[in-house]
């Protein structure tokens, strides 16, 4: 990947060809937006397997490991920037929509069709940032910094709901689990109980688990799980680690479940992903080294 300016963490990418186009990667702070121009691809956000056409755009969140690969000719194009460089201009009271958003794209579908209302602002944010990025005129940071924020405006707005009642419920529902949130975050190696998650927020265990599943769009477990099986894909192609090291790390109760678990929501156990992520990267490496 080319290198991005330390001051200003932009940068805009075009891939085209069949088979693996992106192999396994993350980014820790920034995210990310990717247009499919042509063809069609399968893509892996997190744990969130993804099929789009052309004129599709793919949204993935800072942290989740990301892959793309191209079912036959296809193309696309991508941009990837620093989550500060929003997160600068939002005001205090503003943490409260940021959490909300961080939580709803982690965990929702990511991907916007062609025809959906959201996918003209984000293609048109697409087309201005690429025509300046390519021309860099003189101070063309500038529109970039004004598109890139009002593309985070209707992503915000997108996963942060409306006005209308049934969002609001959400909206106030994914603040009350905060707490929850927060724990799980901090204590994920560690044995978690629906019961203890309810007391919380002072609800039954029952209420809690129907609460969790209609505002974040997971069930409790299906969360926790996604965070560890996402977080050891991370650790799968950014570390050393061994698979029965890395099993232990997220607290797995055993290396058996741990690989029926990853298998689960990935379709390889973590030696095959490690293998298959290693040999995508080298080749990406061999074909960036030949162009």
């Amino acid at each position: 990947m080319p290198q991005r300016s330390p001051e200003f963490l932009f940068d805009m990418y075009r891939r085209s060809g069949d088979g693996n186009l992106i192999p396994p990667r993350f980014h820790k702070i920034e995210y990310e937006l990717c247009e499919v121009t042509s063809g069609r691809i399968s893509a892996r956000i997190g744990t969130l397997p993804v099929e789009a056409e052309a004129g599709d755009i793919l949204f993935v969140p800072k942290g989740s490991v990301f892959s793309l690969s191209a079912n036959g000719a296809a193309s696309v194009r991508g941009v990837i920037f620093d989550s500060h460089l929003v997160e600068a201009d939002m005001v205090r009271f503003d943490t409260e929509v940021l959490y909300m958003f961080s939580v709803r794209a982690e965990n929702n579908n990511a991907v916007f069709p062609k025809d959906s209302p959201e996918s003209a602002g984000l293609h048109r944010a697409l087309e201005e940032l690429s025509g300046e990025y390519e021309a860099k005129d003189v101070c063309f940071r500038l529109p970039l910094r004004a598109w890139l924020l009002l593309l985070m405006t209707d992503l915000l707005r997108y996963f942060c709901g409306s006005k209308n009642e049934q969002d609001r419920m959400v909206y106030h529902n994914v603040l009350r689990l905060r707490p929850v949130i927060g724990y799980i975050a901090e204590h994920l190696p560690e044995k978690m109980r629906i019961e203890d998650f309810a007391g919380m927020i002072g609800v039954s265990a029952d209420y809690f688990t129907k609460m969790f599943k209609e505002s974040i769009g997971k069930t409790p477990i299906d969360y926790v799980n996604a965070l560890r099986v996402n977080r050891s894909m991370q650790l799968l192609i950014g570390s050393e680690l061994a698979v029965s090291e890395i099993s232990d790390q997220l607290g797995f109760s055993a290396a058996a479940y741990y690989n029926k678990i990853f298998k689960q929501y990935v379709g390889l156990n973590p030696t095959a992903y490690r293998k298959e992520a290693t040999e995508q990267s080298a080749a990406a490496s061999s074909q960036a080294r030949d162009l």
